[in-house]
């Protein structure tokens, strides 16, 4: 039987229109489709998964509250498969799992290049079949309970862009790999303190060197490792100590109403740096910590 081409489409959330000035790879792009041009293949979507709100959990909306389309990744031409006699095509599930993670392990990199809930809410593959969209290997990914929007200015697109092509996941380094998939996490629970705890499961992953003075050494490191200057060192020495506060009293209370959006937001934005700047060092884990152990603030002798 002949080969038949076949497509990639993912279904974006929270993200607006700075999205679409990003330039993937791999024949990956971005657009924003109209409600027409993907409401075939949304149905199918929903009809798979036997449940209603599929629809409405990837349109974005004007401002008259009408649909206007989605932020879709695309692409043409992704795989070629044999035919069937019936009309359809013999699925290479492991040839098209490597494509669809390939995209998705880029939007994982967003969400660490800034802040932003960004992630393909559902993707699938089609071909063409009497002029409709055949659809199939469908998946989706969730909950979708942080709503935090994933956007760019216009200086921020190449620097993206630089990110996505200069970073791989899995990491190197398997802690680090450990405090991203916790940093991941933190997006996925629609309880503040968990989504908090899971942070800094992340934090002291990346940044204690031993079971003592968790606070103490967590924040220090913290502090060295980020700080521009001594001042902002000192700065974000006492933020992550107040954090860690908030930390232990979650966890010998276990009430969370003390941990605000706003902690949850702060101390995300310290783990996705540390972990960025972690990366760029490149050298071991331990021997960071032992560079750490000797500066002192604003020193960051790495960056020299």
């Amino acid at each position: 039987m002949p080969k038949i081409a076949v497509h990639f489409t993912g279904f974006l959330v929270n993200v607006d229109d700075s999205v679409l000035g990003l330039n993937l790879g791999d024949g990956f792009d971005i657009v924003k489709q109209s409600q027409q041009q993907i409401m075939k293949i949304l149905s199918k979507i929903e009809f798979h998964y036997g449940v209603n709100g599929t629809i409405k959990g990837v349109l974005g909306f004007d401002t008259d509250g009408r649909p206007s389309g989605s932020y879709c990744i695309v692409k043409y031409n992704a795989e070629e498969l044999e035919g069937t006699a019936q009309g359809g095509v013999v699925i290479s599930v492991d040839r098209l799992k490597g494509i669809e993670q390939s995209i998705r392990n880029k939007i994982r990199l967003l969400r660490l290049f800034k802040e932003g809930n960004v992630f393909l809410r559902f993707s699938c593959f089609y071909h063409m079949k009497d002029s409709e969209p055949a659809v199939f290997q469908i998946a989706r990914e969730g909950p979708l309970a942080d709503t935090t929007r994933f956007k760019l200015v216009e200086s921020e697109i190449a620097n993206a862009q630089s990110f996505l092509a200069n970073n791989k996941i899995p990491f190197g380094n398997p802690q680090v790999q450990l405090a991203f998939e916790s940093f991941e996490l933190s997006y996925e629970s629609h309880n503040l303190g968990l989504a908090f705890l899971s942070l800094m499961i992340s934090l002291e992953t990346l940044l204690n060197p031993s079971d003592h003075e968790l606070r103490y050494r967590v924040s220090r490191n913290t502090a060295v490792l980020l700080g521009k200057n001594c001042e902002d060192s000192k700065n974000i020495f006492a933020e992550v100590k107040a954090l860690y506060d908030k930390r232990s009293k979650l966890v010998h209370t276990g009430k969370h109403e003390t941990i605000t959006h706003q902690d949850v937001l702060c101390l995300r934005n310290y783990v996705r740096e540390i972990i960025k700047e972690m990366t760029k060092i490149g050298s071991d884990r331990n021997c960071i910590l032992n560079t750490l152990n000797t500066c002192g603030f604003g020193e960051r002798p790495w960056r020299k």
